[in-house]
């Protein structure tokens, strides 16, 4: 009876081990099973899917199979937040995100709210992965993460019902934005009306004429078909959609150094292929807009001017919530990455 309950004792805790993100095995067949959760769709091709996929490919290559990497989209683990607190907990090894849920737990992401900050994603590569790194991988410390991966990939974009040729364009104009305080100051700042509304109402909004706009990457304009809704696109370039990719700290501080060297090596060669890949895409996507029938335009110099102004206003609220130094040390790096 004794033997009976021990051998049950045994594999309650053999199973609890091995449940345990990052489980090492004991002699020289030491072994990880890592965990990298998402909130977005597996599906569609998007870089942000083929990216997860290249990950698990590349880690597991390079460690001969003694790492493993389980993907999983589509909120299968939970929304951002929870994946995130899942993360931080060691529930879940790595997660993969923009950095607009993340700023309730990193206030000094905030900064990425801030409005046309970057002239074109190359300007905005070189400014985040310079000296500004150190900065970044800082603050995701503080929160119990490890950084190993922070590429942009889009802009947000208009689309509207209307041609917005000058700043007097936007006055009225509704809107749809994500319920972002920051986002919709800037609207606002321009003379909008802006209208927060879950993405899934949104063609039907956009339809009926609940709404005049809205703004996203090619990728969801595309993918959603705001094509047979919206007759006009301007490249306002107004926010970078930055993909982010964090693990447990502890976890990450506990695996052998050949391990972390494989994961980091992983990581680079994954955003190289990311950004490129994004680079792509959104260049065919853009195209297939204006083949399908959208009038495509560029902000003059005067409303491009008028856009960074109500950007302004933004950046000044931001400063109140994070401090002058925060902003400035982005500010900074972007005035370099610019030369």
């Amino acid at each position: 009876m004794k033997r009976s309950r021990f051998l049950t004792l045994l594999l309650v805790i053999a199973f609890a081990v091995m449940a345990v993100p990052g489980f090492i095995g004991t002699g020289q067949a030491q072994e990880y099973t890592l965990q990298l959760a998402g909130a977005y769709p597996s599906t569609g091709e998007t870089p942000r899917a083929l990216a997860t996929e290249k990950i698990k490919e590349l880690i597991e290559s390079k460690s001969d199979g003694k790492i493993k990497v389980h993907v999983y989209l589509d909120s299968q683990l939970g929304g951002d937040r929870e994946i995130l607190e899942g993360c931080q907990l060691g529930n879940i090894s790595m997660v993969s995100q923009t950095t607009a849920p993340q700023v309730g737990f990193i206030p000094e992401l905030a900064i990425f709210d801030i409005p046309m900050l970057f002239e074109n994603l190359d300007v905005a590569r070189k400014a985040l992965s310079g000296p500004f790194r150190a900065q970044l991988d800082e603050w995701y410390e503080k929160a119990g993460l490890k950084l190993l991966l922070f590429e942009p990939i889009y802009y947000r974009e208009t689309t509207s019902n209307r041609a917005l040729e000058k700043v007097e364009d936007f006055k009225g104009l509704k809107i749809r934005t994500m319920e972002n305080t920051y986002h919709m100051a800037f609207w606002k700042a321009l003379g909008a009306n802006p209208t927060p509304l879950n993405f899934a109402e949104l063609y039907v909004a956009l339809q009926q004429g609940i709404v005049d706009a809205q703004e996203n990457p090619y990728e969801i304009i595309w993918a959603s078909k705001f094509y047979e809704v919206q007759k006009n696109l301007v490249n306002t370039h107004h926010i970078a959609f930055i993909l982010s990719i964090a693990m447990n700290k502890d976890l990450y501080d506990g695996m052998p150094d050949e391990y972390k060297q494989i994961v980091n090596e992983s990581m680079q060669e994954a955003a190289d292929y990311l950004f490129n890949l994004a680079k792509a895409k959104n260049d065919g996507m853009l195209a297939s807009l204006e083949e399908v029938g959208m009038n495509i335009s560029d902000p003059n110099p005067k409303l491009r001017a008028e856009l960074k102004k109500a950007a302004g206003e933004v950046e000044k609220m931001i400063r109140k919530q994070v401090g002058d130094e925060v902003v400035d040390s982005l500010m900074t790096a972007t005035e370099e990455a610019s030369k």
